[in-house]
């Protein structure tokens, strides 16, 4: 995106579309995401998007970015999580 619309909601609320279409639309049963440990940012997104973290890996490249040492991240949300939180968004 471009960064002039940083920090606008557009990234969170494109990532919402996303899970929504791969649940409702799709039928996955599980999302998941990474980005770099240190992208905090990209994190706050996939947080705002329902996605929670599960763990940390390592990746060997030779063509490293400046914070690829400090690993890579995985988030997810599961079907059951995304259906109970869109009730009680609804008020059900």
């Amino acid at each position: 995106m471009r960064r002039a619309v940083w920090r606008l909601g557009y990234a969170s609320e494109g990532a919402r579309a996303l899970v929504e279409s791969g649940f409702s639309r799709f039928g996955f049963v599980r999302i998941i995401a990474s980005t770099m440990a240190v992208n905090k940012a990209s994190r706050r997104v996939l947080e705002k998007a329902g996605l929670t973290h599960v763990g940390t890996f390592y990746v060997e490249e030779p063509d490293r970015l400046p914070g690829a040492e400090h690993g890579d991240v995985e988030y997810e949300i599961r079907r059951e999580t995304w259906d109970a939180s869109a009730q009680i968004t609804q008020g059900a």
